[in-house]
């Protein structure tokens, strides 16, 4: 308190030249229209751009949670799209077909479970590459969901814990992906050679289907993984496989890896029921 009165009296002077300023500027502003109006737009002015600083501040920091939200509606609209397609491409011209079209887009949407996760490790460089993200157990993800990115297929959850799962990617020798072309029904499995993260083999692909450079690859939908028709990437190349009567296709990844952000890992709520049918057919049989 001693302290406090001496700094108060050393510097008197001070304090009493900023009152009397305070009392200038106040007969200033409130007796002169001119000075009044000048004031009051400086002070808009200086408020508006605190403001504008502070909005900017706040709308960066919500771009996280605006851009989960797009992931989000992203993944919606593409399974929105898979069962338009899928549908389409049994639809007649019998007016029983067409009801029935209407009538199973939403049950196809309803058939997967979408949880979005970030990703928090990453490899590309290696040959068993692996990818962490940071949702696990506690947020509903599950070994063997399929994990898809706004640009195509990532890679299949091997591991789980409370916090995180382990996804092996299409970059990893041991991944494999049946899938085909966009105007095809048949299958062939998608493989990595270990060599250029960019490319990845659509191996087994029988020599009598037609195909082309520059056609589409998607998920077959023959995998416990992924629904029909996630894009996986274009045709680049092709090969003859020494050892069978097939092909080997070059195909360019939609996936960027090495620039992973956000993901959705997709879980088919009907899995294990199908699972379960399929091995009471087989136990019977033994």
């Amino acid at each position: 308190m001693r302290n406090l009165i001496q700094f108060l009296v050393k510097n008197s002077s001070w304090f009493v030249f900023v009152f009397l300023e305070i009392i200038c500027f106040y007969f200033i502003f409130s007796d002169n229209s001119y000075q009044k109006s000048v004031f009051l737009n400086s002070s808009n002015e200086f408020v508006g751009r605190i403001y504008s600083v502070s909005g900017s501040i706040t709308s960066y920091f919500g771009l996280k949670s605006q851009n989960q939200e797009l992931l989000k509606q992203n993944a919606e609209l593409q399974l929105q799209v898979l069962a338009l397609e899928n549908d389409l491409h049994k639809i007649k011209t019998d007016s029983t077909e067409i009801k029935a079209f209407v009538n199973n887009r939403a049950e196809l949407r309803k058939d997967y479970d979408m949880t979005i996760a970030q990703v928090v490790n990453n490899s590309v460089h290696q040959l068993n590459n692996l990818i962490t993200i940071n949702k696990g157990s506690k947020d509903s993800v599950q070994t063997d969901m399929g994990v898809i990115s706004h640009q195509g297929i990532v890679g299949v959850v091997r591991a789980v814990s409370t916090n995180f799962a382990v996804v092996q990617p299409v970059l990893n020798p041991d991944t494999r992906i049946s899938c085909k072309l966009s105007n095809s029904n048949v299958p062939g499995t998608l493989i990595w050679d270990g060599q250029d993260r960019r490319y990845a083999y659509l191996t087994d692909y029988p020599e009598y289907e037609k195909f082309e450079k520059g056609d589409t690859v998607v998920t077959s939908g023959y995998s416990d993984f992924f629904p029909e028709g996630i894009m996986v990437g274009v045709v680049e190349d092709f090969k003859k496989q020494s050892v069978s009567n097939s092909y080997s296709l070059k195909v360019k990844l939609a996936t960027d890896f090495a620039s992973l952000k956000d993901v959705i890992a997709i879980r088919n709520k009907k899995k294990k029921e199908q699972f379960k049918l399929e091995a009471q057919l087989q136990n019977a049989k033994k």
